[in-house]
């Protein structure tokens, strides 16, 4: 939670926000989205929306749209007819995939150059003096401008593309460095998690019921009741400081960094006694030596039946000397609650499998609206969405496996009857199993004091990967640093 000095900064933010909207009517996240039959999710047209402004033909509006509005002909499933669909608008994510094309093409990239351009010549628009929604596009440039310099430390494409590339990164890390934020800016970015709460529109008790739209309201606020676990050793060597950091942040490129929270029925101390017995009983040391990596025993100690889970993904911004730096602005909250640890259809939940999941994600719209619902909306549980990240790493455009539901998402990962993936073996982050090559040691997650979850550990140790990235370093050679 943000300290009390910063309530005031807190306020002048918003109200900065407040100003920079010219209607009085609440933001509708739906709108200019289908939100039923084959093409629920995607826009409505391929034309600038009023996201940062209320005028669509604004610059910053344009600039998005070029950079967060794609079409795509793809069947709605294996073998059918192609489904002609105008993708992105308002959505979390830069749709772009390791073996994407689209970004290349001479004209698209003409288009973002030419924008380029005019945005930057731009640079004192008033937009620019709201650190809110200046933070905001300084990340959606920077998943641009990551993803066309990864492409070229690969050398994917011709010497001539890859120039083309170049000119346009270099373009994006200019606008990128005309939206970096001074420390005070960063400091009155708000609390958005607490916004959501503050609201009123998410349930604080979850009863598994699908229509809930439950958020924990004490996630960040109550330590001995939600636990922030880690794998970080504090009396490791120096060098391997930075192998510390989740696979999610390592997909972002270190753009966002993740936070881990689990709840026990019994709050922290149940926890902590069974993590100690996870360690003890639960684990094949000598198979997870010869493997390289760790797995748990089929008869591993269970869970406890109420166990939740909840992921949090915040940005990342830059500041004025172009540091990578932590914020509190939530861009996703993954919520998962064990109704029971077998996998039973019954009691009821929306996977069917004693799971009950749910997702949230930033909406720009809302997030600038005076903070409403903090930002986030719930993504339906059948909305089919993409996988952008954990995707091959040349993974054609629109991923490898299409557009699924929450919950098919979700069981990818976490569950399996068939493969013994159910209670406390749907749970990844319980286990660091991703090799010495993903990170940290091999061995059960460790609950965090509660002075470490409210310092943030997590976010700074993203911070400062993300300053030994490759991304980062072309970044600052492309501007002369």
């Amino acid at each position: 939670m943000r300290h009390s000095i910063y309530s005031s900064l807190h306020a002048t933010a918003i109200l900065c926000c407040s100003c920079l909207t010219t209607c009085a009517v609440a933001a509708d996240p739906d709108e200019g989205y289908h939100t039923s039959g084959p093409l629920a999710g995607t826009l409505k047209s391929p034309a600038p929306a009023a996201i940062y402004d209320a005028d669509p033909n604004h610059i910053w509006n344009r600039l998005f749209n070029a950079l967060y509005v794609r079409k795509s002909n793809l069947p709605n499933k294996p073998g059918g007819d192609p489904v002609a669909r105008i993708e992105g608008g308002d959505y979390i994510d830069f749709l772009a995939w390791g073996g994407s094309a689209y970004w290349s093409s001479e004209p698209v990239l003409r288009r973002i150059d030419l924008l380029l351009d005019e945005f930057l010549s731009h640079s004192d628009d008033r937009l620019s003096r709201d650190a809110l929604r200046r933070s905001v596009m300084l990340r959606d440039l920077w998943a641009a401008h990551d993803f066309l310099v990864d492409q070229n430390i690969r050398r994917v494409g011709s010497l001539a593309t890859r120039n083309r590339r170049t000119a346009v990164a270099t373009k994006l890390a200019r606008a990128m460095r005309s939206l970096a934020l001074s420390p005070t800016q960063i400091a009155s970015l708000p609390d958005t998690y607490a916004a959501a709460v503050r609201s009123g529109q998410f349930a604080q008790r979850q009863d598994f019921e699908s229509s809930n739209d439950y958020l924990p309201p004490g996630l960040l606020s109550r330590p001995e009741e939600w636990v922030e676990i880690d794998f970080f050793q504090p009396n490791i060597h120096e060098d391997l400081y930075d192998r510390f950091i989740t696979l999610h942040a390592r997909a972002y490129r270190g753009r966002s960094y993740f936070r881990i929270f689990y709840r026990f029925p019994g709050g922290r101390q149940q926890l902590v006694k069974y993590l100690n017995l996870l360690d003890a009983q639960g684990v094949d040391w000598r198979q997870a030596a010869q493997d390289g990596f760790i797995l748990l025993k089929p008869d591993a100690p269970q869970v406890p039946v109420g166990t939740e889970v909840t992921l949090l993904q915040f940005m990342m911004t830059l500041d004025d000397k172009l540091r990578p730096t932590p914020t509190p602005i939530v861009e996703s909250v993954r919520h998962r609650r064990f109704r029971n640890i077998s996998g039973a259809s019954e009691p009821h939940t929306n996977t069917g499998l004693g799971m009950h999941v749910m997702e949230y994600t930033l909406k720009r719209k809302l997030l600038f609206d005076d903070l409403q619902a903090g930002g986030l909306h719930r993504e339906p549980d059948d909305r089919p969405l993409y996988l952008v990240i954990f995707q091959p790493p040349h993974a054609a455009d629109w991923g490898t496996q299409g557009r699924k539901v929450l919950f098919q998402q979700c069981a990818d990962c976490h569950l399996s009857p068939k493969a013994n993936r159910l209670g406390v073996h749907s749970m990844p982050s319980i286990v660091h199993m991703g090799g010495f090559d993903a990170g940290a040691q091999l061995g059960i997650a460790k609950p965090l004091t509660p002075k470490q979850q409210n310092a943030n550990v997590k976010g700074k140790r993203v911070a400062r990967w993300k300053t030994q990235h490759e991304t980062y370093r072309r970044l600052l050679e492309s501007l002369g640093i």
